[in-house]
């Protein structure tokens, strides 16, 4: 896991005040590589303001949290599929997630698995 990540589920276990008081440098460094990492637009600094910093740490933790468990269950169905020797199922379950994720961080774990199944 990306430190970017353990920095923004601490962030976001604070309550909105305190969140609001985090907002400076190092919490809008945290929400620019944490949507650097899942999506393919990140925010870039200078969008951040004080009243939309709380919301969109919220929303990114909300895309962390949501492409984790998509990324797990793929991986698990994909693993379940290749250990039954059904490589072609494998590969296919990894493909679909690709298909559907726009997420950089996901699509790399994703991809190194699926090169790791072979090509076929």
């Amino acid at each position: 896991m990306s430190h970017a990540f353990v920095h923004l589920r601490e962030l976001t276990q604070l309550d909105d005040a305190s969140l609001r008081h985090r907002f400076g440098l190092q919490a809008i460094g945290v929400l620019v590589e944490c949507s650097r990492l899942l999506r393919p637009q990140p925010i870039a600094a200078e969008a951040l303001t004080l009243d939309s910093f709380t919301a969109e740490a919220k929303h990114l933790h909300a895309e962390y949290v949501a492409g984790s468990r998509t990324l797990g269950e793929a991986i698990g169905q994909s693993a379940d599929a290749a250990n039954r020797n059904d490589l072609v199922e494998a590969r296919s379950v990894l493909r679909d997630f690709l298909a559907s994720c726009n997420a950089p961080f996901y699509r790399d774990i994703a991809t190194a698995r699926l090169e790791s199944l072979g090509s076929k």
